[in-house]
Formats: C-alpha cells, sequence, structure tokens
C-alpha cells in the first residue's frame, strides 16, 4: 500500500508539470498563428493517459481502505478523465486552430484541478 500512496503523491506532481507545459506549449503556439499538430495530439493523449494512471492509483488506494479528506478529491479526477474526451468528440472535425486553443486551455484547466486535488487529497 506504501507504494500505492507514494505513485499516487509522486504521479501528482508529474501531472501537473506536464498539463502546465502542455497547455502552455499550445497557446505559444496558437499565439504564433498555429494549430493543432500531431506532436500536440501525441501530448494530448501522454497526459490523457497519465491522469487514468492517477486515478487508477487512486481508485486502487480506496479500496485498501484509503479515503481523501473531502469527496471533491473524487470530483477532480472523474473532470479530470472526462475532460479531453469531451472535448476531442467535439472538435475532431472542427478547425484544428480553434481546437488547438480549446486543447491548452483544458490542459492549463487539468493543470489546476490537479494542484486543487493535491489541496484535497492532503491530510
Amino acid at each position: 500500500m506504501n507504494f500505492l500512496l507514494l505513485l499516487h503523491d509522486r504521479l501528482s506532481i508529474t501531472v501537473i508539470l506536464f498539463w502546465g507545459a502542455v497547455g502552455l506549449w499550445g497557446l505559444v503556439s496558437w499565439i504564433r498563428g498555429g494549430s493543432l499538430s500531431g506532436s500536440q495530439a501525441g501530448a494530448l493523449a501522454i497526459g490523457e493517459a497519465l491522469v487514468i494512471i492517477q486515478v487508477l492509483a487512486g481508485v486502487a488506494l480506496f479500496l485498501g481502505g484509503h479515503r481523501p479528506p473531502t469527496s471533491t478529491h473524487y470530483l477532480y479526477g472523474a473532470t479530470g478523465i472526462l475532460a479531453i474526451p469531451f472535448a476531442w468528440s467535439y472538435y475532431r472535425v472542427r478547425d484544428q486552430r480553434s481546437a488547438l486553443l480549446v486543447y491548452s486551455l483544458i490542459s492549463l484547466f487539468i493543470f489546476g484541478l490537479a494542484i486543487r486535488g493535491i489541496t484535497t487529497g492532503s491530510r
């Protein structure tokens, strides 16, 4: 169980740093006139995988009897998983320049969710 606690804790930092970097990269690209590239789409997929692993570690901790101080911690994890697929379902057939801006803002939103998740998950 200590391994899961450590994984969940360290992965939260990774999620914060990764989504912050992806969000800033996207905003800079958008400001420079770019549209969603394959590299950025790949980064979004990697970030989504990180969040899924983070949530799975949290579910394993939950099943092991660990609980965060507030139940809003669960909401942050669920929102983090659903945000990118929701946007993808809308923007996959639309203008990729607009998609870049939306994905960048969602990346920064997930960055913020991860920070909030840490603050609500700490004891």
